[in-house]
């Protein structure tokens, strides 16, 4: 499951094909109510975001400064495992 905000480029056909293809299930949080669930930034997920940061470090590190969706889902595959 991925939970992330209304932001209208995750409601592509792209992100949608690729959610389906590596069974991602993309939930979206209602408008302005992100600020709900800022607790499970610190309590659950704090341990994904500093794996996740390292694998940007990389990126930042080869000059890299776009990250595009292919990149975001690279990184946090391996972030993830």
């Amino acid at each position: 499951m991925l939970v992330r905000d209304g932001y209208e480029s995750y409601n592509s056909a792209e992100f949608q094909f690729y959610c389906k293809l590596n069974n991602i299930v993309p939930l979206c949080l209602p408008a302005y109510s992100s600020h709900l669930t800022q607790l499970l930034d610190v309590g659950c997920f704090s341990v994904l975001k500093r794996s996740y940061s390292l694998q940007i470090e990389h990126l930042i590190k080869a000059y890299i400064n776009h990250i595009s969706k292919v990149e975001f889902f690279i990184a946090f595959k391996v972030a993830y495992e």
